[in-house]
This record gives structure tokens, sequence and C-alpha cells, in this order.
């Protein structure tokens, strides 16, 4: 039998070898082995690092560095054994997560219905995917994802008979998946309880981090887990004690007795931490920017606190971006939730604060939304939901266009859910939000979009900018339209004519107008080539996107996005372009230059 008191630690994990076993044991796939391991534990009890030492030992290229021999054989999957799959929630919602993977885990289907169904089935073989850092998922925080993850995710997952699923999850989704996946099929390893703690860990991690090695036992024994350890020990090197030491036990611990170990009180610090707190979880606050906010945060002046402040703020941040634009965030997501949870109630006026703070910083006049800083158009979202300001925001098209489409798709349907008030302009904008979504469409083809989109749902045209590549001439309701062409009636006036599916005539438009022309089919000119050729754009059409091409050679100048399938796309000689989608039927003044 192996001894484990023989073998040295995993390097990066530093012990939890009980753990490791158990997770050597999983991917071994072993009669008795559980087809589901759910990793959970406190925040900052070491999950995420334990599950990466694990994924260093399954993976060739880390074996190689790793002194293998030097480890407890039951810590180390076979060399022959595949590593397992990786599908990061990172960022995703439920439903992005769900999609992200059926890609890894090469499954083939159309509809949610299909994807679940082909999980269902039986198989031969089966496949290995983990699952880490649940507790990430979702763009933003407040739409509390993990949530939806367990249930629209790891729970197909875990129930099908050929994925075995390891998942990284915080300690409500264990206990929420810990009901509903059979106990024959299920381990849970709660890096808190036995004998899944590993006390001597701790210990040795204090010994090798702290500067006083005769505290790593008395700290061990009381801190909360290896996040407090390793807080203690970067406190204790930027503010020194001279005398006794009082050790914490939590993270709010280290926060209130750094601040006092540094002259200060616990409420500066945690108000100077605040901008990187209320950010969305891992993003990056711009330096020039966390001064100013913390301020606003404080409702008075903390310049002077803040630059006073290096070592009462060294141990809970860390510098991140280039040279030339850095940027900092907290070292640890915990440290955040710790400085929420003692604001309580006053989150919601502190991000308002924060979210005005932002808004002053916009440039004046036109175009100020294109020219706002990638955090302001990346995070304005997060800061506004939690103030309950986003409402306001989202009436303004620069903004619509500008944000984050991410972000702002999930708190947008979040505000409607809850049944809030959407102004008209966001309403369309979140019928087209999937396509921005999906596509990832730029700014420029979403402003162009919108424009469209508000003349279809009877809006006015926002406001969007000169550079556009096309307006709205009109757009009029005619569902199941099959086919469409440009034309021309015997009084000249230029019109469209459309196919309709169980209509016997076709349906005419004046081109200029829209109102519709009461004239035979048969007795309207078609273009010729000639007057084709005069046209300064050609189209490529596809299922769901025209593309706008010069008529001479060259990139594309434009292009129009449908959510569903077109019913038809054709252009006039002077560059109006006549579309048809499931909304019906529109016209469209092109902008695009004509060849000189």
């Amino acid at each position: 039998m192996n001894d484990p008191t023989t073998h040295r630690p995993h390097p990066y994990v530093g012990g939890r070898g009980e753990a490791l076993r158990a997770l050597a044991a999983w991917h071994t796939a072993g009669p008795s082995a559980p087809q589901v391991v759910l990793l959970t534990g406190r925040p900052g009890s070491g999950r995420s690092r334990l599950l990466t030492g694990f994924l260093m030992l399954c993976d060739p290229a880390s074996r190689e560095r790793l002194d293998l021999g030097a480890l407890d054989p039951a810590t180390v999957p076979a060399a022959e054994l595949p590593p397992p799959l990786v599908c990061d929630p990172t960022g995703l919602t439920a439903a992005q997560l769900l999609w992200t993977a059926a890609d890894v885990l090469g499954l083939d289907a159309d509809r949610t219905e299909d994807l679940l169904d082909r999980l269902a089935e039986e198989r031969t073989t089966a496949t290995a995917l983990v699952v880490p850092d649940v507790d990430r998922a979702g763009p933003l925080r407040a739409l509390q994802e993990p949530a939806r993850v367990a249930a629209e995710v790891l729970l197909p997952l875990a129930l099908s008979p050929w994925v075995r699923v390891l998942a990284d999850v915080p300690e409500e989704q264990a206990a929420w998946l810990a009901e509903r996946i059979p106990a024959g099929r299920l381990q849970v390893i709660d890096l808190d309880g036995e004998p899944w703690a590993d006390p001597q860990a701790l210990v040795r991690q204090a010994e090798h981090t702290l500067d006083r090695p005769a505290l790593a036992a008395e700290l061990a024994a009381r801190a909360a887990g290896p996040l407090v350890v390793r807080l203690t020990a970067w406190s204790l090197r930027a503010a020194p004690a001279d005398g006794p030491v009082e050790l914490p036990a939590g993270v709010g611990d280290v926060l209130d007795l750094h601040a006092g170990r540094c002259g200060a009180d616990e409420l500066t610090l945690r108000r100077l931490l605040a901008p990187l707190a209320l950010a969305g979880d891992g993003a990056a606050v711009p330096f020039p920017l966390w001064a100013p906010l913390a301020s606003a945060v404080a409702g008075r002046d903390l310049s002077k606190a803040f630059a006073d402040g290096r070592a009462l703020l060294l141990p809970f941040f860390e510098l991140v971006g280039e040279r030339d634009d850095p940027a900092v965030r907290l070292v640890h997501p915990e440290i955040g939730a710790e400085i929420r949870e003692r604001f309580g109630s006053t989150v919601r006026e502190a991000q308002r604060r924060i979210a005005t703070a932002l808004l002053n910083g916009l440039p004046d006049g036109p175009g100020r939304w294109e020219h706002a800083s990638p955090y302001l158009r990346e995070q304005l979202t997060g800061h506004a939901l939690e103030a309950g300001t986003l409402a306001g925001l989202i009436a303004d098209p620069g903004f619509l266009v500008h944000a984050d489409q991410v972000r702002l798709r999930a708190a947008v349907e979040h505000l409607a859910a809850t049944g809030a008030e959407l102004p008209p302009l966001a309403r369309t904008w979140l019928r087209l939000a999937p396509l921005f979504t999906r596509t990832e469409a730029g700014p420029s083809v979403r402003a162009a979009l919108l424009e469209h989109a508000c003349r279809q749902d009877g809006l006015p045209a926002p406001e969007l900018g000169p550079a556009l590549p096309w307006r709205t001439l009109w757009a009029r309701p005619l569902p199941g339209v099959t086919a469409l062409t440009a034309a021309t009636a015997p009084d000249g006036t230029p019109v469209v004519a459309a196919r309709v599916a169980g209509a016997e005539r076709l349906a005419v438009h004046a081109v200029p107008t829209g109102e519709p022309v009461d004239v035979p089919g048969e007795h309207l000119a078609v273009l010729t080539e000639e007057q084709r050729a005069a046209c300064p754009v050609r189209l490529g059409i596809g299922g769901d996107y025209v593309r706008l091409w010069p008529r001479e050679e060259g990139d594309p100048v434009g292009v129009f996005l449908s959510a569903g399938p077109l019913g038809g796309a054709d252009v006039t000689p002077d560059a109006v372009l006549l579309l048809a989608d499931a909304a019906g039927l529109s016209a469209l003044r092109l902008t695009v230059p004509a060849p000189v």
C-alpha cells in the first residue's frame, strides 16, 4: 500500500492528496468510480487551484515539467489516458455554455431539444468533461447565472449516460445538484469538510509564505482557508507588525486588521477598494479611474488617502494591462464579495454614484459613445443594472449601439423578465439583440440595423450619426413574401413587385413612398441589364444576409443581416435596396458613394 507521507505534495497545489486521489480515480473510470464529481467549498477554499493542479497531471506537456515519480502514484492519472475535455463557463450564459459544451463534445444539433436528446442517448464509450469555475459564469454578477448553469447545463450533463462530469461549483449549486443526481453516480468533494480538508497543507502554506513562521500553526488553525493565509502573508509584508500579531479568521478580518496596522480605519480601506469590488467579477478598472471612482463612492475626495495608501492597498489588488494602459483588479473575487456584503443596502447607491461618475466622463458632442472608454462601454451596463438606473440609459441609441452587446442583452432581458417598462427604442433593440450577439456585428452595422428596425416598428429613426450605409425610406407589413424584384410601372414609377405565398397577384409598391400600386404584374417592366449596371453597388444575397459590393472591384461597403430567412432582395438603378423579411417589405436608400 502507498504511504502518502513518503511522497511530496503536488508542487502547484501544495497538498490536498485525498482530493487528488479521488479526482484521479474519477478520471481512471474504474468500476467503483463515480460518474459525476462536484468539487465545492467556501470561496477562497482553493477549488480552482486544486482543479488546475489536477488538469496539470492530465496534460502531457505539463506532466513533462513535473517530477511525477516524487508524487503519490494514486494522484497521478495513467499516461495512456487522454486528458479530459474542458468547457470554460467564464462570462457565458447558461444557454451559451450548453452550446459550448455541445461543441466540445462534438454534438451536432440545431435545437436545444435535439441537443438534450443527444445527451440522453446510450453510447458504448464515455467522455470525460471538466467544467471549472462555475461561479464565474454569466456576463453580469447581478443575474446569478451559476444557478441557471446548474439547472440548464450541469444537470443534463450529469444525467447523461455517456458523459462523465467533473465540475467546480459553489456550495449552493452543489447542494441543489446533489438532491437531483442519483447518489450512486455522484461524489461531492467539499474542501472544507472531512476527509477533503487538508490542515497540514494550510500549515505548510503558512510556513512557506509568512515571514514569521512561528505564527504558521496558529494562523492555519484560525484561517478559513488558503485565501486568508495568502492575504495575511501579503498584509504582514506590506505592513509588518513589531509586536504580537492578531490573526484573522476570514477575509473581512484581514481587511480590518490590515487597516489598523496601517493606521487607517477599515471604512476608508473598503471605500478605496469599492470601485474594484463593484466592477464585474474579474473585471479590471483603468488605473486613472480608480481614485475618482473611490471618491465618488465615498462622497468626498479620497485622492490624498489614495496617494498615501500604497501599503494599505497593496495586498488586495494586482496590476494588469499594458504598461501604457494599466488597470487594476482585486486579487480574488471573495474580497469584492466581502466588501459588498459589508456595504449592505448601500451597494445600490454606491453603484449609482459610480455610474454617474462614469457618465460625467463621457466626451461632449456627437459621437460621444463612439469615443467612450472601453471600460465605460463594457462595464457601465453592470453598474447601472445594480444601481437601478439602466432603464434610463437604454433610451439612448448611442448607448444601445456601442455598449457591450452580450452584457447589455442579458441585463435588458432581465429587466423585461421582472416586468420593468422598457422604452420603445429598447424594445426594438431587444428584438435585434440575439442577432447582434450571434453575429458579433460591429457598431456601424448595429446602428444601421437598429435604424431599419425602428422604422419597421413604427418608431422615428434614432439619431445615429451620418455614417450609416443606408436610410430607410419606408417599411410595410407584408408577411409571406417569397420573391421580389425591382421593376417599372407603365407610368414610369419605380416599383417593387413581391410574390406573396397564397396570393394570386403580385403585391406592388411604389419605391419612393411604399404606397400600394394597383397594376397587374404583366404590365410591369423588369429592369434591363443596362439599368442594373447603372447602380453603384451589386448585391451578394444569402439566406439571411445581403452584402453590398461596389460595382467595380473592391471590398464590401455594407451588409444587411436578418434574424431569419429573407424573402428576397433587389436594388434599383438609383441605389435603393429592396428587402423582404419576416416583418414585411422595406426600401433602404443606400448612402454608399458612387464610383468615380
